[in-house]
């Protein structure tokens, strides 16, 4: 499937961006939670968010990796939390949610992985994911394996699943035969590799998590 491209996203950060590394730390800790951990807030007029989205990076990813589409969720409504590896844990992701609203996890990678694992979780209770570069075989990325096992079936909730049509860490192919069994996915091809915020085709893959994420706001409001 070939992406409708949207115009670029403007590259200003928000002014309602904020990291929040606990007040009493030490300058090195808060780098380190600062790197950890980000939040975009919300720009939705009368101040309540539209709904609530978790960034999982994979391997050798960081925050800034997902500034853009970061940056476009929040102007759109969302409010927008990045966890880092070791963050993710079920108490913080649960701390993210926002009642009432919808609540989705974007995982890129590895990310995407860990995403898969906490969507299990019924205590979580997630409404949506968006997988982005799903790694289904262990290949190296960053000098690193997954140390998180491939699913062997995608769960029953609205996933978008959006891939590199070049990705050879893993192939297009093998992701499509994983969406057959899974009718509430959706798969969308982009050009390039596996990072796929990382090719030039990054507004695409925003301009799809916007569109998805549009969609299921709107079908939780009938």
């Amino acid at each position: 499937m070939t992406p409708t491209l949207v115009p670029a996203v403007p590259t200003a950060r928000s002014p309602q961006e904020t990291t929040y590394p606990p007040a009493a730390a030490s300058p090195s800790l808060a780098r380190g939670q600062a790197e950890r951990r980000r939040v975009w807030r919300s720009t939705e007029p009368g101040g309540e968010p539209r709904g609530s989205v978790i960034v999982l990076p994979g391997r050798g990813e960081s925050a800034e990796l997902f500034e853009q589409l970061a940056f476009r969720l929040a102007l759109d409504g969302y409010e927008v939390t990045y966890l880092g590896p070791g963050e993710d844990s079920t108490l913080a992701l649960g701390e993210c949610r926002i009642p009432g609203r919808p609540f989705a996890l974007v995982g890129s990678d590895t990310g995407a992985l860990r995403a898969l694992t906490a969507a299990g979780s019924p205590a979580l209770r997630t409404d949506a994911l968006v997988l982005l570069g799903l790694p289904l075989l262990y290949r190296p990325v960053a000098g690193e394996t997954p140390s998180e096992p491939p699913p062997r079936a995608l769960p029953d909730l609205p996933i978008l699943l959006v891939h590199g049509a070049d990705d050879e860490v893993s192939p297009l192919t093998v992701v499509r035969m994983t969406t057959r069994t899974a009718p509430r996915a959706q798969l969308v091809a982009v050009p390039g590799g596996h990072q796929v915020l990382a090719n030039p085709s990054w507004r695409a893959v925003v301009a799809h998590t916007i569109a998805f994420l549009e969609n299921l706001a709107a079908t939780a409001a009938v």
